[in-house]
């Protein structure tokens, strides 16, 4: 059974560990395996006997999953933290969704303002976070990532926005990549579509892939089970300013999530790196070769299609001065169900092009890790992480609604390097979304999370769309001086 298991089930994915569930789910994931099946349309494989396969993992599996929670380091972290929930006048009290965060310079503005999509109300809004003052750049339907850019080379910076174009996941054609236009005039913008009938987009980046001297766009289509892939969108537009983009077919696969741009063999064509979730949880490096052609290289793979994929950085984490991957695993939202393999690790670049490759390193173990972002929050000259967490209020098993898992943590960077990890809010994981900026301008980095619990429904989660936890380090150490 096992030998049939392997070649039935490993066809399309990683086999699933019997330690993924414990024994009593393993009907319904064996049930819902077989509909997956039967979905794709595929013919060419003898599934076995369900019940025997159902009697195979339950057999293996254990009576229950054993979930490990961070732990607060004894070493306390030389800085502090002061939390603020924020809000504004213009939001309808809907239950937030925020899905996208930027911090850029608006026209006619000389400070950044906050940018911030929320798949609730379908609005980009703009938030002044000294003053509040808030103003609704665009109103589309489900918008997700945000991507501050210059796309027409006029000196004039817009937003490339990921429409998603439904709240749940499903497969659909009316995911979008959206323009943010600035008006010439004033401080309004246009919504231009520069390319409409896709799966859901969940991504969106923008570089000069082709080296030609203009701006592309690299889109990352989600999709749910028969929609997804990634596309190119080539920049063709016309001398006398007619904005076209060409579509470029790089992958079929549905389940990616981010696709941050990097140029890792130093060859001057900018490459990306994909998350791809669903039944494939890989980590793929997309080598530019030129002529919109790009040749995929895997470079990690998780144990099985439970792992839950959440989010990728790019970023040089030991300062060795190449470029490394961080990337968390916590997703529960396919089947309300968390894994003990959730949590927070990244590969240490080691020569992409050698077979040592990228080594991997676990940092932590955290049901429903979801977002990670690096910088240097307490001064020393290297970077420091700070993770956050989403998960279902609804999510299984259900000891984990009694739990006190923590959804903001930084991992504080030391000699070697090692890690120490400090639980900055205890409150209820709902942060996907993350952003590291100096919003007051004092010298350090504050951390802005944006806010989901559109899908728990209820009045109670009618709460602020983020929180703002200002960095009290340079002020403590003003007081300090002074005294």
């Amino acid at each position: 059974m096992e030998e049939h298991i392997r070649r039935f089930c490993g066809d399309c994915h990683a086999v699933p560990q019997p330690e993924s569930f414990p024994r009593d789910r393993w009907a319904e994931e064996v049930r819902i395996g077989y509909q997956q099946y039967v979905r794709s349309g595929r013919d060419d494989l003898t599934p076995p006997p369900i019940a025997e396969v159902v009697a195979y993992y339950r057999k293996r599996a254990p009576d229950k999953l054993v979930f490990h929670l961070p732990q607060d380091s004894a070493q306390k972290l030389p800085l502090s933290f002061r939390r603020e929930d924020v809000d504004w006048e213009e939001r309808p009290r809907v239950a937030p969704a925020v899905s996208g965060l930027a911090y850029h310079k608006l026209p006619g503005s000389d400070q950044p303002w906050l940018v911030i999509s929320d798949m609730a109300t379908g609005t980009i809004t703009a938030l002044n976070i000294r003053s509040r003052q808030s103003r609704v750049l665009a109103r589309l339907q489900f918008p997700c990532r945000i991507e501050p850019c210059d796309l027409e080379g006029n000196g004039r910076v817009g937003f490339v926005v990921a429409e998603l174009g439904s709240f749940f996941a499903m497969d659909h054609h009316d995911g979008k990549v959206i323009w943010l236009r600035p008006e010439e005039i004033g401080v309004e913008f246009r919504v231009i579509p520069l390319a409409e009938g896709l799966g859901r987009v969940a991504d969106v980046r923008v570089a000069d892939f082709d080296c030609d001297g203009d701006p592309d766009v690299l889109v990352a289509e989600f999709g749910h089970y028969r929609t997804g892939g990634i596309l190119l969108l080539e920049n063709e537009t016309t001398k006398e300013g007619q904005l076209r983009f060409v579509p470029h077919r790089l992958d079929h696969r549905p389940g990616t999530i981010h696709i941050p741009v990097t140029d890792l063999n130093a060859d001057g064509r900018p490459d990306f790196v994909a998350l791809i979730s669903n039944e494939w949880e890989a980590v793929e490096w997309f080598v530019n070769l030129g002529n919109n052609r790009f040749l995929c290289r895997p470079l990690w793979r998780g144990p099985d299609l439970t792992f839950g994929s959440s989010g990728l950085e790019l970023v040089d984490l030991d300062g060795d001065g190449d470029t490394d991957i961080l990337f968390t695993n916590g997703d529960s939202f396919d089947n309300l169900y968390a894994n003990p393999s959730h949590g927070v690790q990244w590969l240490e670049n080691r020569n992409p092009e050698s077979p040592e490759g990228f080594h991997y390193h676990r940092l932590l173990d955290w049901p429903g890790a979801y977002r990670a972002m690096t910088g240097d929050l307490d001064g020393d000259g290297d970077l420091d992480i700070v993770a956050s967490a989403w998960l279902p209020k609804s999510v299984r098993p259900q000891e984990l609604q009694r739990m006190e898992i923590p959804s903001l943590i930084i991992l504080e960077q030391k000699p070697g390097p090692t890690f120490s990890c400090h639980l900055i809010d205890r409150s209820w994981p709902q942060f996907p979304i993350l952003l590291l900026a100096d919003l007051d301008e004092d010298g350090d980095l504050d951390i802005v999370a944006g806010r989901h619990s559109g899908l728990d429904g209820g009045a109670s989660d009618v709460a602020a769309p983020l929180c703002v936890y200002w960095n009290e380090m340079k002020s403590v150490a003003g007081s300090a001086r002074q005294r």
